[in-house]
């Protein structure tokens, strides 16, 4: 089974991010650079850690409208965490969207440029190293290229 429609509650060791698909594309962003962020300059979804007094969906409401300015509005369903390698204790949700109000608007603090993706503009390979997938000059790896492998393989790009 490919989605489910229930997560875990959250805690200071979760985080979430929400999956934006329309028309056999999804939504990512890369992220701006910025010291001593783990994360800095990546592709990822929009996303980041649970917050006290949320829910995990919350977290991924709250993340989408604070980096890309939609609200989510539509959840299709939800697929089960993931941890980065780079940090095998956080444990990460992915939220599935497909419906949304606003227009697509990066905060500059946060991101640096968003694109619509879809499986067709996706090049498996390696980099450095490590699996990844290739969409123009961007380089998709690490968590991020495990989830799109999950989103490909349940027919949503």
């Amino acid at each position: 089974m490919c989605l489910e429609k229930t997560w875990p509650r959250g805690g200071p060791d979760w985080a979430a991010v929400g999956v934006l698909v329309s028309g056999g594309r999804v939504l990512m962003i890369r992220r701006v650079e910025r010291e001593g962020d783990p994360w800095s300059g990546q592709v990822a979804f929009p996303g980041g850690r649970w917050k006290p007094g949320e829910d995990l969906l919350g977290t991924a409401v709250r993340e989408v409208e604070e980096e890309v300015g939609v609200k989510p509005e539509e959840l299709i369903g939800v697929l089960p965490p993931l941890s980065p390698r780079n940090a095998p204790w956080l444990k990460v949700v992915p939220f599935l969207f497909n419906k949304w109000s606003g227009e697509v608007v990066p905060n500059p603090a946060e991101v640096r440029e968003v694109r619509w993706i879809s499986k067709e503009e996706l090049t498996e390979g390696e980099w450095v190293g490590r699996e990844a997938f290739f969409a123009g000059s961007w380089v998709i790896w690490g968590l991020t290229f495990r989830i799109l492998k999950v989103l490909i393989q349940c027919g949503f790009l």
